[in-house]
């Protein structure tokens, strides 16, 4: 809500994703064969245009998402998904990307398991603390119609198929907090003082 409707936040937003990502961060082949080199990025260049398993953006456009994704919610999700020869895509490094909001972690998934296992805000462990898994809704959460109630049920992904991007503040840290946490309610406060100046200038006039 502070990113969406505080005009504030937003262009902080947007400041962050343009000095950290600006217009894509892009790899270059350092193999010391200028040949070698120049056939790596020309796959390269190939892949990113097609990694987005959405279909909607390239390499270095989900880098801004992903960005945007960790200063709102402090974190972002994004799941390897594996694809077929026959998908057809253009290089043979069958994967895409897909982007997913924290929102899909079913965070009321906590407990112990099985072996010593436990399972803290959806994030699965092994009995020696390693991440084994992520309990994943298949929809968001907040876009689920009545009618389709059964994708609220969170299915356990390997954590080798998941990148779960985050600023690790503190050790055991299993997810991430907004970057916006500590002024939400300044910025909300000053959002109030503004309105409230305007609304005197008006009734002075």
């Amino acid at each position: 809500d502070l990113v969406r409707n505080n005009p504030y936040a937003a262009k902080a937003v947007q400041a962050v994703v343009s000095n950290l990502v600006g217009t894509g961060i892009l790899p270059r082949a350092r193999s010391g064969d200028a040949g070698v080199n120049e056939q790596a990025d020309r796959l390269w260049a190939r892949f990113a245009e097609a990694c987005d398993a959405d279909g909607l953006t390239d390499f270095s456009g989900l880098q801004a998402l992903i960005v945007r994704a960790m200063a709102e919610s402090g974190e972002c999700l994004v799941r390897i998904r594996d694809r077929r020869i026959d998908d057809g895509l253009r290089i043979p490094l069958q994967l895409q990307l897909q982007l997913l909001e924290p929102d899909h972690l079913d965070s009321s998934k906590t407990g112990d398991l099985a072996n010593g296992a436990f399972v803290v805000q959806g994030v699965e462990f092994d009995a020696l603390g390693r991440r084994r898994a992520y309990w994943l809704c298949p929809v968001h959460p907040g876009e689920v119609a009545m009618f389709r109630r059964a994708a609220l049920v969170s299915q356990p992904v390997p954590a080798s198929s998941v990148l779960h991007l985050f600023d690790r503040l503190r050790p055991g840290q299993v997810r991430g907090v907004p970057w916006f946490a500590p002024v939400i309610l300044k910025m909300r406060d000053l959002d109030e003082y503004d309105d409230a100046e305007l609304m005197r200038k008006k009734i002075e006039a």
